[in-house]
This record gives structure tokens, sequence and C-alpha cells, in this order.
């Protein structure tokens, strides 16, 4: 794992507020750990030490990185409007909130 990702995720307070995953060195992160939420740019690794950050699908490409901490601002750049803390549930009672509370700022 890149700790240097990792402490730079954990600084920003947006995304503190989400779940994270890591796999096959890549940083993901969800707003319902019940059922991956996939509305959320994730981070990859490029040779180098450079990042790229996708999403939310892998087609998706939001842009390329020299550092941690660019790549963190490219994924909160990308985080969907009104986008709040993670919930305890699935993506389905996440699909709710938003319809019912569409303009709500977390």
């Amino acid at each position: 794992m890149d700790f240097e990702l990792v402490r730079a995720a954990h600084a920003d307070p947006l995304l503190r507020q989400l779940h994270p995953s890591s796999s096959h060195h890549n940083l993901h992160f969800s707003r319902c750990p019940g059922d991956w939420s996939w509305n959320v740019p994730f981070v990859m690794h490029l040779p180098g030490g450079r990042y790229l950050v996708a999403g939310p699908s892998r087609s998706q490409i939001v842009g390329e990185a020299d550092t941690a901490e660019e790549a963190i601002a490219l994924v909160v750049g990308g985080l969907p409007p009104g986008c709040g803390p993670a919930i305890v549930g699935r993506r389905e009672e996440l699909d709710r909130l938003d319809t019912v509370l569409p303009n709500q700022i977390f």
C-alpha cells in the first residue's frame, strides 16, 4: 500500500467520511460499505511513481498526477454533487437518499 496516498486521502475531510478500500494497489472510496457505490473516482498507480485517477468507471479518466496530494485533489474534484458521508447500508438506500435530498449538502 502506498502510505503517502493513504495519508493524503486521510488528510482530506471529505474523503475521510467515505469508506476506503485498497485492491491491487488501487485506492477506492465508497459512499456505502454494504454495497459498493461506484460513483466516486479512484486512484491507480502508474509506472515511475505517478498516479492515474479514474472513475467512477475505469473507462473515465479524470487525470494523471505526479504526487499523492495531486491525485487526491483530482478525486475530491470528481466527487458527485452533494457527496456526503458514507451511510451504513446498501446502494439502494443511498439512491433513495440522493432522490429525497438531491440538494442537501452534508
